[in-house]
């Protein structure tokens, strides 16, 4: 499962420009580049410009969210930015080498990601004028006509760099030289960004208002500047990686806790968790970049939620609020109390799985440890970071964090390669949707079916390809999705190519190592089992009275050339009730016994009751 709860704050220090003597219109971009850059910088003290720190407040709007924003920046480029939120927390640093974030539960990251490193190289070049004249081998300035910001008419430059493929579009006053807008796209996002209130500040011209836009989500954030002060001297320290990482938890024997049973259930794993003595289960999920838990359970324990938000699920947005979780022991390890997120998730759990899970333990639980999976024994194993040192005979993989998930890279067919999310909540393993239409996947014959996450359903087809290459290792014959349409959430991202599930992973034994950002993979007992898949073409939801509601018939399936329709609910099977054959979990399981097997299904459809044959074949 993948929710993504980040709140994104950028300060754009770029272009904070002096105004010029007005004259008349320019169509040369790099002119226009140099008289701003000539018009920011205080003739009288040009070093002036080359320390700076603010501080104000910051509210996200219409999220109930407010409160204080503070940041340090020197050139060449170091930078400090503090947030506030009063429940939500995070410091944002640079230290000329070392990118890191210290989140609201106070665990360390630090930013090691290509993409990550290549946007702060973009920065720092930024901060150099002569990058920004002709020839310049960093940026590609083109001229793109005059418009309106508010009032105000603009010069409009796009902005191109060799580095990536992220694009810069400033709007510049006319007449005043000042930047009135910047909008910052990348691949799979956009801040657009406002500057008012101008003000002199050691005789320099400085915005005391930004209101920022994040796109695809929509999230507004005004920040207003009460104090800016600049060549200042700054204690080169504040800019360095914190030394104190979270200490929010402690293993109740030693410093690990070995071969925890879990359970597997559809490529998920589940953990029992307790708070205040209650028992509880919930999902491990490297796909989450916050630990989550259902916004009812959160009632029922008395946690008051704070805050609105829009979160990132897997094909759509998702209301997000925050809660301070109280302390609560799974295997073997005793948490204190941390902020997490609350989203409505138990129902997903309940009418797909059958199950009773009320939260999600992601990044501000499995970041703590290094974790090892063995899934064909359902045994897991937690070890503190600082006393592991793994000794075992598997490969060991580059896996920078990324928005706190895994990266690695793997080859589909040899030649369908990239980056791809490491996913442990997700049971199946797929393709974004950019790469998929790409590269034609969408017309290949497949299994279409409904998939199914944070933020609600998607359609989405399954395609058998040759073979899957990860860390030297092959699986052959691979069934990997994808959405047959453009989503909204996490599937639609372009600078990771997919997203690795269980289905691949649970033939290994695996490591997770958050501190040195790498895993370990080594081939577990059941790596070259061939695993059983759906072979009916159901797609089936527990209803409230326990019985089985078809939700999706795939085209051309058993279930299809069976009589099945949408809506039908499912009373029997071969004379059992469904109590009888362990729910929607033992159902789906004899739904992937062999070829030719023959079920009688009986079926309610409005006030008719039909009995429909059901045999199974491969459907890939």
């Amino acid at each position: 499962m993948r929710i993504s709860v980040c709140i994104l704050i950028a300060v754009s220090v770029l272009f904070f420009l002096k105004p010029a003597v007005a004259q008349g219109i320019l169509t040369d971009p790099y002119e226009i580049m140099q008289k701003s850059f000539q018009a920011q910088r205080n003739a009288e003290n040009p070093e002036a410009h080359k320390s700076q720190y603010f501080e104000g407040a910051v509210v996200v709007q219409g999220a109930g969210m407010e409160g204080t924003i503070k940041g340090w920046k020197q050139i060449p480029l170091r930078s400090r930015v503090e947030t506030d939120l009063k429940f939500f927390k995070q410091i944002q640093g640079y230290n000329g080498q070392v990118e890191w974030v210290k989140d609201t539960n106070g665990k360390v990251n630090i930013q090691k990601d290509e993409n990550s490193l290549k946007r702060k190289k973009i920065e720092e070049l930024s901060d150099e004028v002569d990058n920004f004249k002709p020839g310049s081998p960093y940026f590609k300035l083109e001229f793109k006509g005059i418009e309106k910001v508010g009032t105000t008419d603009c010069y409009v430059i796009d902005i191109a760099n060799t580095i990536n493929q992220d694009k810069q579009t400033c709007y510049i006053d006319t007449t005043g030289f000042l930047v009135m807008k910047t909008c910052d796209i990348q691949p799979d996002s956009q801040q657009n960004t406002l500057f008012s209130d101008y003000r002199d500040v050691n005789g320099e011209k400085y915005p005391f208002k930004m209101d920022l836009e994040h796109l695809p989500i929509g999230q507004k954030i005004t920040i207003t500047i009460a104090k800016f002060e600049t060549g200042i001297p700054i204690e080169p320290s504040i800019f360095e990686v914190p030394v104190q990482d979270a200490g929010d938890f402690q293993f109740l024997k030693g410093d690990r806790s070995e071969d925890v049973p879990f359970k597997l259930i559809e490529n998920h794993l589940y953990l029992p968790v307790t708070i205040n003595g209650q028992e509880k289960v919930w999902c491990l999920d490297t796909g989450a970049e916050m630990s989550v838990i259902d916004t009812d359970y959160a009632a029922e324990l008395g946690l008051t939620a704070e805050g609105n938000i829009k979160g990132t699920g897997v094909s759509k947005t998702v209301d997000v609020s925050f809660v301070t979780l109280p302390p609560y022991n799974t295997a073997g390890i005793q948490f204190k109390p941390q902020k997490i997120a609350a989203v409505e998730i138990k129902k997903l759990f309940k009418y797909y799985m059958g199950l009773d899970a009320v939260g999600i333990l992601g990044y501000d639980f499995l970041s703590r440890f290094i974790t090892k999976i063995d899934f064909a024994n359902e045994k897991i194993s937690f070890y503190h970071p600082d006393h592991f040192n793994y000794v075992g005979s598997g490969q060991v993989l580059s896996a920078p964090l990324k928005e706190n998930i895994f990266t690695v890279p793997m080859s589909v067919d040899g030649k369908y390669s990239g980056m791809w999310s490491l996913d442990i909540g997700a049971g199946s393993t797929s393709f974004h949707y950019p790469f998929a239409e790409e590269n034609g996947f969408l017309k290949l014959p497949g299994v279409d079916r409904v998939g199914s996450g944070a933020g609600g359903n998607f359609n989405e087809k399954f395609v058998r390809f040759r073979e899957l290459e990860l860390a030297g290792f092959i699986i052959p014959k691979p069934v990997i999705g994808f959405p047959t349409e453009n989503v909204e959430g996490a599937f639609r991202v372009k600078e990771r190519i997919g997203n690795l599930g269980n289905d691949v992973l649970k033939h290994f034994v695996l490591y997770l190592d958050y501190k040195n950002q790498r895993v370990m993979l080594e081939k577990g007992k059941d790596f070259d089992r061939d695993f059983p898949r759906d072979r009916s073409g159901l797609t089936l939801l527990l209803t409230d009275e326990d019985g089985l509601l078809v939700f999706y018939i795939s085209a051309g399936s058993p279930a299809a050339s069976a009589g099945f329709q949408k809506d039908d609910i499912i009373t029997s099977i071969d004379s059992k009730k469904i109590s009888e054959l362990g729910g929607v979990l033992g159902v789906r399981d004899l739904f992937r016994e062999k070829a030719g097997t023959v079920y009688t299904i009986e079926t309610r459809r409005g006030n008719e009751v039909k009995k429909l044959v059901l045999t199974l074949k491969e459907l890939i």
